[in-house]
């Protein structure tokens, strides 16, 4: 049986490998969508301009209206971000020593605790209209996770569209007692808060959006393959809703799994938003404040 700590340091360089790519494939992507979308609105505002429209008298209309919205939107941030009596902790368990012995213990449900976390997003210099977290996580219990994306112009042939994706990821270690299928069912604890604002009008092609989803997979001797289910996706060209969102989500999955070999669980939490054209924002805040975080306190296997 190979080495658990080397085969430890093998799948997580695996992961950040992968994921490192994952997020330049994404701004890559989208650089070169905002480069098209760029040329089209050119294209675009000669023609309206060859038929007598001014855009820039209609843009400066727009720009007095989401400085409005800019002071609206502070005001709804400080009411979701206020301390809270509710501490970032979940459990003590945070070394893999523990993990590792939760592992091996036989058991009809086993209550596996994270070995590994981390946190992935697409980080871009260049981008003005969207950032977020992409920090270190120091402790596999927590991590704190946010994302926004802001709108600007008019939104007119996709232009003005900022985009932005999180990745939060635990790992799991655990040696299955006997050759069967396992059912696996992480437990995903979300505390935080969305914004989602688009006011699109004649004349603007507005757009806002939030997605919040959760991916599995299992490794052993090769992945078993994702599975994924989305457990928050609002948006809208006229939308204008903030709420919190404080729930517990336990997520089922299958796996063909080997007596007396390790096997890895990923489970993963993506953070996406979106939005197009001045005033429409979108935010997955999951982080600011005591009371907001991500958490997988433990999978249950059985």
């Amino acid at each position: 049986m190979q080495d658990i700590k080397t085969l430890h340091q093998q799948i997580i360089k695996e992961i950040a490998d992968e994921r490192t790519k994952e997020m330049a494939e994404f701004v890559a992507a989208k650089r070169r969508y905002n480069e098209g979308a760029a040329k089209r609105l050119t294209q675009g505002l000669e023609q309206l301009k060859s038929v007598g429209i001014d855009p820039g008298k209609f843009n400066a209309l727009h720009q007095a209206l989401d400085a409005d919205r800019a002071n609206e939107l502070k005001a709804i941030k400080a009411k979701y971000a206020a301390d809270s009596n509710l501490p970032k902790s979940v459990a003590p368990e945070d070394t893999q020593h523990i993990a590792l012995d939760a592992a091996i213990v036989a058991r009809p449900i086993a209550s596996l605790p994270p070995a590994y976390a981390a946190v992935f997003s697409t980080k871009d210099q260049q981008d003005k209209l969207a950032g977020g977290t992409g920090t270190d996580v120091p402790n596999p219990n927590i991590i704190d996770a946010w994302d926004w994306a802001s709108g600007a112009g008019t939104g007119w042939f996709g232009s003005g569209a900022g985009s932005y994706q999180v990745w939060a990821e635990w790992g799991f270690w655990y040696n299955p007692p006997e050759n069967k299928f396992y059912s696996i069912v992480p437990h995903n604890v979300f505390r935080g808060f969305y914004i989602v604002r688009s006011d699109d009008g004649f004349f603007t092609s507005k757009y806002a959006r939030a997605v919040v989803s959760i991916w599995t997979n299992v490794w052993q001797y090769n992945w078993k393959g994702w599975n994924t289910v989305n457990v928050l996706d609002v948006g809208s060209d006229n939308i204008d809703t903030n709420q919190r969102f404080d729930n517990d989500r336990h997520t089922y999955n299958a796996a063909l799994l080997g007596g007396g070999d390790w096997a890895y669980i990923r489970n993963v939490v993506g953070l996406y938003v979106y939005a197009r054209g001045g005033g429409s924002y979108a935010e997955l805040n999951f982080a600011t404040g005591a009371a907001n975080y991500l958490a997988c306190p433990h999978v249950h296997i059985y």
